[in-house]
């Protein structure tokens, strides 16, 4: 029988309610998947104090992100190889470059003697 993993909230460490709640810190608290009713629990708020919080304009309509994990691992086999040679074309063409300037000073003093 196959498991699947059941999507994850986010832990909630109770403490006293702070002075001063930022929205950075309730943004933050979303997206590490803590729900308003963990950051009720969180910041020991009454549940008319998270509604009014989430009437300011920069939380209005932000719900809590789903934390997943995978069942298994993902791996990515399509990388390079990293025994393969690689050969640097830059290189390769200041080489040919080099090589050709040689000849042209080889014909030139050809042409000067």
């Amino acid at each position: 029988m196959i498991e699947g993993n059941e999507p994850t909230e986010g832990t909630v460490v109770k403490q006293e309610t702070p002075a001063t709640i930022t929205t950075t810190q309730i943004i933050e608290d979303l997206e590490n998947g803590i729900t308003r009713d963990g950051i009720k629990e969180k910041y020991s708020l009454e549940t008319w104090e998270v509604t009014q919080m989430f009437q300011h304009p920069s939380l209005k309509g932000k719900k809590t992100r789903k934390v997943r994990k995978l069942s298994f691992e993902f791996v990515d086999d399509t990388a390079p190889d990293p025994n393969q040679t690689v050969i640097d074309i830059q290189e390769v063409e200041f080489e040919a470059a080099h090589e050709s300037f040689e000849e042209e000073d080889n014909v030139n003093e050809f042409n000067n003697n």
